[in-house]
């Protein structure tokens, strides 16, 4: 088997051609087809750290948020609560002068009555020395 230059010559020039046009039509759309798509995924990658930190930063917000409102129900329970105990402290300082206008009304009407009995025990006293001193009389 011998070299044949001609041979070798235009099998260099074809393997020549064969890599000038597939750079031109294969590697180079290819090679910049994947830098699109590497420059994509990194793309998409550093969109989704921003929404994943958007997402944090909206938990931690709804949690500051839970927790005021949290802290807000709170204080309106106590205030409320505040509010209830004053109410009832003038309920009850209303019931105990009522019931002490109630108990001087029965003292009063007491009194009254103790005096109607004092007056009707007197004249029936004055009756009885009248009928005694009668019958003592006609005796």
């Amino acid at each position: 088997m011998t070299i044949q230059l001609p041979v070798l010559l235009w099998t260099v020039i074809c393997f020549v051609m064969l890599m000038l046009i597939l750079s031109r039509l294969l590697f180079r759309p290819l090679l910049a087809f994947m830098d699109k798509r590497e420059e994509k995924i990194r793309s998409a990658a550093r969109t989704l750290e921003e929404h994943e930190k958007a997402r944090r930063d909206a938990e931690e917000a709804l949690a500051r948020f839970r927790e005021e409102e949290a802290e807000r129900a709170d204080r309106l329970a106590k205030e409320a609560a505040a509010r209830a105990g004053k109410e009832a402290a003038a309920v009850l300082a209303s019931a105990a002068a009522e019931q002490e206008r109630a108990v001087e009304a029965c003292r009063l009407s007491l009194e009254e009555e103790k005096k109607t009995l004092e007056k009707a025990a007197d004249d029936k006293a004055d009756e009885l020395a009248r009928a005694f001193l009668a019958a003592l009389m006609k005796s």
